[in-house]
Order: structure tokens, then C-alpha cells, then sequence
């Protein structure tokens, strides 16, 4: 259960990153009991999408003890001619201009209606997606995360600098919240 509010958060990547991979599994169990195919290729399983290379390059070192999910720039994923389904995808844009947002929101309505069966997206705390059909809430005081929030802290500073924002962090509504 996801407790839903709009209250600003300060979610880094590291916490973002220990809440998805905390998270997974239970998706990927609930997908199992609901469907009769079972996916056996896990890169469609995670996508991690950033603004630019930097941003991959910063996810890429911190995912480097994970599971290797498939990550992607908004730009190459806009270009993608046939994309791919996915069980989670991940936004992480909390240094998303508010005009480059508008630019990406029918993306990030493909992704939410077509690509993805769960879609988070961490975006700058002015920024606003509710408008859109996207449902606000604090992974901070989700009950269900069973994790240590210091780790997310014990971080060299030059990543920890371009991991963490203000943000608020979005995610698809479940059919029996509409």
C-alpha cells in the first residue's frame, strides 16, 4: 500500500534506487500470479531513464552492486522506433526544466499507458504531474521500505551531489484509486 501525499521530499538516488530494488520483486511476484507467461529476460524487467550522460554515467555507479537493468537518456528513448515493455521504469529527472517537462509529458504517457505495468518518476518538487493522471507520494513514509536511510548519506560527495534533490516522487495510480 502506497500512502499517497504531496509533501516534498528529499529522495536521492541511492534511496530511490534501494526502494526499486526492494520493491521488484514484489512486482514481478504479483505479475507472475496474474499472468501465465512469465518473461525469462530480465533486462525488460528494470529501465532507469535520466536527463543526459552525466546523469547515466552517476546511475551507472551507483547501480554497479545491483541487479544491471537497462538505462536510458530521455532523448534515446523518444527516438526509440519499436520500445520495449517493461515490468517497473524509473524516472529520475529532479533537474528536469519545467519546459523540457513539457516536452517529455506525452513520453511519460506512453510509458505510463503503454511500456511500463509500474512507473515511478522523481521530478523537482515545484514540478506537477497530478494533472496528467500521475499520483504523488513519499517513499519516505512508505511503511513497506525495510531499509537503513543512513546508507543513502555514506556517499563520496561528487555523487551524492548529482543524486540528490528536492523532489516529489510520482507513480501510475492503481485501478482502485480512479
Amino acid at each position: 500500500m502506497i500512502k499517497q501525499t504531496a509533501s516534498r521530499s528529499d529522495i536521492t538516488l541511492p534511496l530511490m534506487i534501494n526502494y526499486v530494488e526492494a520493491l521488484l520483486p514484489s512486482l514481478t511476484i504479483q505479475t507472475n500470479v496474474s499472468t501465465t507467461i512469465e518473461s525469462t529476460n530480465n533486462d525488460t524487467e528494470l529501465l532507469w531513464v535520466v536527463p543526459d550522460q552525466n546523469a547515466r554515467l552517476a546511475l551507472k555507479t551507483l547501480l554497479k552492486n545491483t541487479r544491471s537493468p537497462q538505462i536510458s537518456t530521455l532523448l534515446e528513448l523518444n527516438q526509440r522506433q519499436l520500445p520495449e515493455r517493461y515490468e517497473l521504469a524509473c524516472f529520475w529527472l529532479p533537474t528536469l526544466s519545467p519546459e523540457l517537462l513539457q516536452q517529455y509529458i506525452p513520453l511519460l504517457m506512453r510509458y505510463r499507458d503503454l511500456y511500463a505495468a509500474h512507473l515511478l518518476i522523481a521530478l523537482d518538487d515545484t514540478l506537477d504531474l497530478k494533472a496528467y493522471g500521475f499520483t504523488p507520494f513519499d517513499i519516505l513514509h512508505e511503511p513497506s521500505l525495510g531499509m537503513n536511510t543512513t546508507e543513502q548519506t555514506e556517499q563520496p560527495l561528487s555523487v551524492k551531489s548529482s543524486a540528490s534533490a528536492s523532489c516529489l516522487l510520482y507513480t501510475s495510480p492503481s485501478p482502485r484509486d480512479m
